[in-house]
């Protein structure tokens, strides 16, 4: 079973990729998951846009539409991990994934 409370974002390392000759022309940025290795480019076509840089020569158009869903908010697929695997012990880092505190927790503060 899969978790869906404690879905990641990416962890991006970003690029300049410079501009396109021509007037007022948007910095173009490259974003790169440091985790999942996806890559994605920002303001190419106009000021805003988001493209994935196919990393397969066959992607197809659900496959990049799938990928830019993930862009902001995620999943990452690097953090997919399955509920049984995780200790009790470990806490979510995102204070909106986090139970109430509890007695026990009120102790150790």
């Amino acid at each position: 079973m899969k978790v869906t409370t404690n879905t990641l974002r990416h962890n991006f390392a970003i690029w300049v990729m410079g501009r396109k000759p021509g007037w007022f022309q948007p910095q173009r940025y490259m974003y790169r998951c440091l985790r999942c290795k996806w890559s994605f480019v920002i303001n190419d076509e106009r000021r805003g846009s988001v493209r994935v840089a196919a990393d397969t020569p066959g992607m197809t158009a659900e496959e990049e539409s799938r990928r830019i869903a993930t862009f902001t908010d995620g999943p990452c697929p690097g953090y997919e991990y399955e509920a049984e695997a995780l200790p009790e012990n470990v806490l979510p880092l995102r204070p909106n994934n986090r139970n109430s505190r509890s007695a026990r927790d009120a102790r150790a503060v």
